[in-house]
């Protein structure tokens, strides 16, 4: 009965979610249309400021060679822990078999593209964002793209528990 009445909770959390995404997106769409430039929009509300709300309605709705782009100004500028793993994940994406495991594989990226990848990687877990600290630590532990490292490796992964507040293993 539990996992029922949680799934039940989650899903009309979701569901609000989704239709408060819209209801903003259109907003700012008819803002940006008034303005007859959404590059000014975007440059308001991600380039002279940093409007979270306004990011994440873009990678909630964006194509993404937008989100790509957009989440390496934010990442670059604002240093926003969200956008730089954003970029680590959008291109170990570029491999569909990545878009269900929680540790993706690199090993198809060239090795110029697969250090980008990783610095945004580093970069996430530096600015304290758990998903990518889990990450980054996985692969210490493993040896994986990183020297192996133990004692490094299972403190990132209880940080990531930590911020998250949640076992992520």
């Amino acid at each position: 009965m539990k996992f029922y009445t949680d799934y039940v909770y989650n899903s009309a959390i979701k569901d609000y979610e989704k239709k408060y995404i819209i209801e903003y997106n259109d907003k700012h769409l008819e803002e940006s249309k008034k303005e007859d430039n959404s590059n000014a929009i975007i440059n308001k509300k991600l380039i002279n400021n940093l409007d979270k709300k306004f990011y994440d309605s873009i990678m909630k709705s964006g194509k993404s060679e937008n989100t790509f782009i957009y989440s390496i100004v934010v990442s670059n500028k604002w240093n926003f822990s969200e956008a730089s793993y954003n970029v680590f994940m959008t291109l170990a994406q570029l491999d569909d078999k990545n878009a269900s495991t929680s540790i993706p594989d690199l090993d198809f990226l060239d090795d110029e593209t697969k250090k980008l990848a990783l610095k945004f990687l580093q970069k996430a877990s530096d600015e304290n964002d758990p998903n990518a600290k889990y990450t980054l630590g996985k692969y210490y532990l493993e040896g994986k793209y990183f020297k192996k490292n133990t004692v490094l490796g299972n403190s990132l992964l209880n940080e990531a528990n930590n911020i998250s507040g949640v076992r992520l293993d």
